[in-house]
């Protein structure tokens, strides 16, 4: 077994776990029916976390050509993904039976962009951090506005602000996954 295979499982594991409690609550929410109330922009958030954590994992396929690899480096790779796995937590409420979602978002939306912010840090530093490549490139160009973004987002409770850079957000990411890294 390889060094990228070793690190490779410990990260499919993180991202399965985020991607299976986001598609379990999603099915909660089915299930919970009428019963609890939907919030079109936590809808969008958690799709865009779903895309987010197999982008995660997408990426990682270059990384097979580095032969060293030190624990902090791994650390670095792993933050990403974990961030993705608890804002896949901060999501949905415990119980979702009578729940209002639009009201849970909010409660938790501080917590919810704090992370995102950690997120885009840690993946955008992971690899000038690991392997000596360029921080100012091009790929790296979408990290500021999300920054900026998600930096809005934390501080902002006005809901029209969240309707407006929510959807705005999902297409940036879905737009940069296809246009960049579409293929490995």
């Amino acid at each position: 077994m390889s060094h990228f295979e070793f690190i490779m499982i410990m990260l499919s594991i993180i991202v399965g776990l985020g991607v299976s409690i986001l598609l379990t609550n999603v099915a909660r929410q089915i299930k919970a029916g009428t019963n609890c109330k939907p919030y079109w922009v936590q809808s969008i958030i958690t799709l865009t976390i779903f895309i987010g954590l197999l982008q995660q994992w997408w990426e990682s396929w270059d990384l097979q050509v580095v032969d060293s690899w030190t624990f902090p480096i791994v650390l670095v790779m792993l933050a990403g993904p974990i961030g993705l796995f608890i804002l896949s937590h901060l999501l949905f409420p415990e119980e979702l039976d009578g729940a209002d979602l639009q009201q849970h978002y909010f409660m938790a939306s501080k917590g919810i962009w704090g992370i995102a912010m950690m997120v885009v840090i840690a993946s955008t530093l992971f690899r000038p951090l690991a392997f000596a490549y360029t921080l100012i490139d091009w790929d790296n160009a979408a990290s500021i506005g999300l920054l900026f973004v998600f930096g809005v987002l934390f501080l902002s409770n006005n809901k029209s602000v969240h309707q407006l850079l929510v959807p705005l957000l999902f297409t940036a990411v879905v737009s940069d996954i296809l246009i960049f890294n579409s293929t490995i």
